[in-house]
C-alpha cells in the first residue's frame, strides 16, 4: 500500500515514507504494529491539493518503502523520510542511519522517554528518548505532561529542554532538525487511538502550527510519527495523522513544488 495511493520511482522522489510495523514492548494500549498501514489507508481519503500551504504537495514525488524492520532501515540520502510507526522504540534506529553533525531532536510527546529501562527492557518505548540521547544528545521535547521524577532529573542534570507550546523552541535547535512525533501528543478527543493516552493534550492546531514553525525556519531532513494503535470504530485518528504527515510535506516543500 502506497501514501496516497501514488508511487514515484525512488530516484526521483523526494519523499520516502518508511513503514515500520514494529510492536514488540507495547506496555498498555496494543496494535501499533498496525498504525502505518491504517495512517496509509488513511492517506487515500486526503485531497490532493493541501489547503493548508495552497499546493499540491505529492507532485515533489512521495515513495512508500515496502514495511520495514526496526534492524533493517536504510539511508536515504537528499530525501525528507517519514517513518511510520510502530511503537516510538523505532526512533534511535532512524537516528543512527542520519548524518549527526549540526543536527537536533525535536520530540513531541506526552511522555519524556527518557527511562534507562522500563518493563526489564532498555529498548521499550518508555526508553526510545534515553537511547536517542546516548547517539544524539541535542534533544528538545515539546508537550511532555507525564514523566517520573528520575526522568526530569534526567533532563535537567543533562540540559534537556522540556518546554511548553507557547515557549521559543527555535532557539533551542540547530540548523538541521529530526522531528519524532508521538501521536499521544495530541489530545485524546482528537487523537483517542494511541497506545499510552494521556489527558490535556496539544490540539492539532497548535501542533500543526508548531511543525509549521519549525520545518518552515529550520532545514527538518526526517520524521517519525509514532504510537498509532486504531481501532475499526475510530476512523478520526489515523486520518488526522495522515493530514499531519501531508502539511508536513507541503511545509518542507512550499513554493517549490513546480520547480
Amino acid at each position: 500500500m502506497y501514501f496516497m495511493d501514488f508511487q514515484t520511482e525512488l530516484e526521483k522522489a523526494k519523499i520516502v515514507i518508511i513503514p515500520i510495523p514494529h510492536e514488540k514492548i507495547t506496555s498498555y494500549g496494543k496494535g501499533t504494529k498496525k498504525g502505518p498501514e491504517a495512517i496509509l489507508k488513511a492517506s487515500h481519503e486526503l485531497e490532493n491539493y493541501d489547503i493548508e500551504t495552497k499546493e499540491e504537495p505529492y507532485l515533489k514525488g512521495i515513495y512508500t518503502e515496502k514495511p520495514t524492520d526496526i534492524n533493517n532501515i536504510k539511508q536515504y540520502k537528499d530525501k525528507f523520510i517519514i517513518a511510520l510507526g510502530g511503537e516510538h522504540s523505532i526512533t534511535p534506529n532512524i537516528i543512527k542511519t542520519l548524518p549527526q553533525e549540526n543536527l537536533s531532536i525535536l520530540h513531541i510527546d506526552a511522555h519524556a522517554d527518557l527511562k534507562d529501562i522500563f518493563d526489564n527492557s532498555k529498548d521499550s518505548h518508555a526508553c526510545a528518548m534515553r537511547r536517542t540521547f546516548e547517539i544524539n544528545k541535542n534533544i528538545t521535547q515539546v508537550g511532555i505532561r507525564s514523566q517520573s521524577k528520575e526522568e526530569l532529573n534526567f533532563a535537567k542534570e543533562n540540559n534537556i529542554p522540556q518546554l511548553s507550546i507557547d515557549q521559543d523552541i527555535l532557539e533551542t535547535l540547530k540548523e538541521n532538525v529530526y522531528i519524532s512525533l508521538d501521536l499521544d501528543a495530541l489530545d485524546p478527543k482528537e487523537m483517542p487511538s494511541v497506545g499510552t493516552p494521556e489527558p490535556e493534550g496539544l490540539t492539532f492546531k497548535e501542533i500543526k502550527e508548531l511543525l509549521k514553525q519549525v520545518i518552515t525556519n529550520k532545514n527538518v531532513i526526517g520524521m517519525d510519527v509514532t504510537e498509532l494503535s486504531p481501532k475499526e470504530e475510530d476512523l478520526i485518528s489515523p486520518y488526522t495523522a495522515a493530514k499531519l504527515i501531508y502539511h508536513c510535506i507541503g511545509y518542507k516543500f512550499k513554493n517549490t513544488i513546480s520547480q
